[in-house]
């Protein structure tokens, strides 16, 4: 029986049709790549295939991988071709920073984020602070306070304050501003959101917020 080529093979149609994007035409070159160069494009092809990812995490995942499968190359090759695939990832269009920054900013803030927890999120992508800037005002400008928004989706989240089921003593309280804290919300945003009355009130908070005319 004929074994099928698969999408490792650099040679199979399979192989080719990961490198084509939809703007750019498959480049013949790349299959005159080091083996080591076309392990990784194979992979990092294959990773974003599936995930959106910026060129951090994208370096974190091929030097997983290089560490789990790559170890007969020399380290040296390893970090070099990474470098060049992470590189040609960016320039073909799978690896957006700015984009990736965009739309991570504005789940977060959906989720009931913070500005502190999101910022601390990207970094952890090697995001730089201007762009981290643009993506949270980005996200929060169809709101007049993005960071109070967000917290108030946090407490429906959770239940917390105007949001909680039940009698609300003093304990409880206590509780429900110190996760606010842990969520990263400044303590006079907290209040806001534990001053509320009711679940109503919440939401008409939330509607007032929204209110840009």
């Amino acid at each position: 029986m004929t074994q099928q080529p698969s999408a490792d093979d650099p040679n199979s149609e399979a192989f080719r049709a990961d490198l084509e994007t939809a703007d750019q035409p498959f480049d013949a070159s790349s299959l005159e790549r080091p083996a080591v160069q076309r392990r990784l494009m194979n992979k990092a092809v294959h990773y974003l295939g599936r995930y959106s990812a910026s060129q951090q995490r994208l370096r974190e995942v091929l030097g997983r991988f290089a560490l789990r499968k790559l170890g007969h190359f020399e380290p040296s090759d390893i970090q070099d071709a990474i470098s060049i695939v992470v590189a040609d990832c960016v320039r073909l269009g799978y690896v957006d920073d700015t984009a990736f920054a965009m739309s991570q900013a504005r789940s977060k803030r959906r989720s009931g984020k913070s500005a502190l927890a999101i910022r601390r999120g990207l970094q952890q992508h090697a995001i730089d602070e201007e762009l981290v800037a643009e993506a949270l005002g980005r996200a929060d400008e169809d709101l007049h306070d993005g960071e109070l928004g967000a917290a108030l989706r946090h407490a429906e989240r959770r239940r917390l304050g105007p949001f909680h089921r039940g009698e609300m003593d003093d304990a409880k309280r206590q509780r429900h501003l110190a996760s606010l804290a842990r969520a990263g919300f400044a303590l006079g945003i907290a209040r806001q959101v534990m001053e509320l009355a009711d679940r109503e009130a919440a939401e008409e908070l939330v509607y007032q917020l929204r209110d840009l005319s």
